[in-house]
């Protein structure tokens, strides 16, 4: 049986890493202002990708979508408050 701990299970690839790193920058870039999935998949190139790591940013709890776009939850800025290196 597949674990479905989302804390212990690691994105596929590091192409995964890669492209969660750059959707939650643009997200807290923008933030307050949400993003559209489309705009982010023009920034990132890849709407695949796009997809996989909103997936993911969501399950683990750094992204939300809703009818305006895509938002960087409050855990995902504490993150970016706690500038780490």
């Amino acid at each position: 049986m597949p674990d479905r701990n989302p804390s212990q299970r690691p994105p596929a690839d590091e192409r995964d890493w890669k492209t969660q790193r750059a959707v939650v920058a643009l997200l807290l870039f923008a933030h307050p202002m949400p993003l559209t999935q489309e705009r982010l998949a023009e920034e990132i190139g890849d709407p695949d990708a796009v997809e996989r790591a909103l997936s993911e940013l969501e399950m683990v709890g750094l992204a939300w979508r809703d009818l305006r776009g895509v938002m960087p939850t409050m855990a995902a800025r504490h993150v970016e408050w706690l500038e780490l290196p």
